[in-house]
């Protein structure tokens, strides 16, 4: 219906009339500020996305369902999501906060609140975007490793008795037993195997093992959590490639009293074995010339026999 204009009116409805004749109503434009819509259930709780898998089979089981379902590069997982590799297969996730991980070796993995990453079987590597700093745990049957702004490798081996290995990329890790506040730190290169139902922390400290130059360069060289990924990136890696064992940063090296103790310990060690193996050859030399007298001494009375038979 067209809008009528009436002449003969009052003042109020003649106005009325005129904002209705010179201002027809018009659609708002896609511009227009219009009332937010939230996103589609699917979409909503996501908080990270798989990245990159390589091999297959990779799996995984949502939150509410039953079964599993094969995994995807680009799917996105909600907290409560089950994430597991057979075989060879490796998957990269990106977590959305910064945070993010690769898993391999027949590994099972589930993302739970607060940055909590329950692994109960296979191989782990996770790590903190460079410069943030996100608490998070990674939860085992044995012990349970905290990160902040660091690179940590966890492996459960499928015999339980191995013990669970905890090793330090980069930075500085914090282990600790369910249950317990007291931790065990693993600085860059070190390692420690932990079993569960063990609940004696100072003798897993005395298990701490840090590696050799040389052992340190030929894991980052073979490693394949490290390098058997093509597209996802991984951003501490130019870190794992430059910092040295012992380190917690590539700015500073600063010895702690436990490191300086520890390298006393090992420079004694050393030095214990270079004089018990110096015993053992000097023994070795006097054992041999005593055996090359009484060589001399046989061949002495070799000549006195032979001389005796000729008179």
């Amino acid at each position: 219906m067209k809008p009528i204009c009436i002449h003969h009116v009052g003042l109020a409805a003649l106005a009325g009339a005129l904002t209705s004749c010179s201002h027809p109503a018009i659609a708002p434009s896609p511009s227009s500020t219009l009332p937010s819509v939230p996103p589609p259930p699917a979409i909503a709780g996501l908080v990270a996305k798989i990245s990159e898998i390589q091999n297959l089979p990779v799996f995984v089981r949502l939150l509410e369902a039953t079964q599993e379902q094969p995994a995807k590069e680009g799917m996105g997982l909600h907290v409560g999501d089950t994430i597991r590799t057979q075989g060879q297969a490796l998957a990269q996730v990106d977590l959305v906060n910064g945070l993010a991980f690769r898993i391999g070796g027949d590994a099972v993995l589930t993302l739970k609140p607060d940055n909590r990453l329950n692994l109960t079987s296979g191989d782990m590597i996770t790590w903190v975007q460079p410069g943030k700093k996100i608490p998070t745990e990674i939860v085992t049957p044995a012990a349970v490793a905290g990160i902040r702004g660091t690179t940590v490798f966890v492996q459960i081996p499928k015999d339980p008795n191995e013990g669970t290995l905890f090793f330090a990329w980069e930075g500085l890790v914090a282990v600790h037993l369910p249950g317990q506040k007291e931790e065990v730190l693993l600085k860059t290169a070190e390692e420690v195997r932990i079993k569960p139902g063990e609940h004696d922390i100072q003798q897993i400290r005395k298990r701490v093992r840090r590696l050799s130059r040389a052992e340190w360069r030929q894991k980052r060289q073979t490693d394949r959590l490290l390098h058997h990924f093509k597209k996802a990136k991984m951003p501490t890696l130019s870190i794992i490639n430059q910092i040295k064992p012992g380190q917690i940063s590539l700015t500073s090296l600063v010895p702690t009293t436990q490191d300086l103790q520890t390298e006393q310990t090992r420079l004694l060690r050393e030095a214990d074995d270079r004089v018990k193996q110096g015993e053992r050859n000097l023994q070795q030399a006097r054992t041999r010339v005593e055996q090359l007298k009484q060589l001399e001494q046989n061949k002495a009375q070799q000549v006195d026999r032979a001389l005796h038979s000729f008179e």
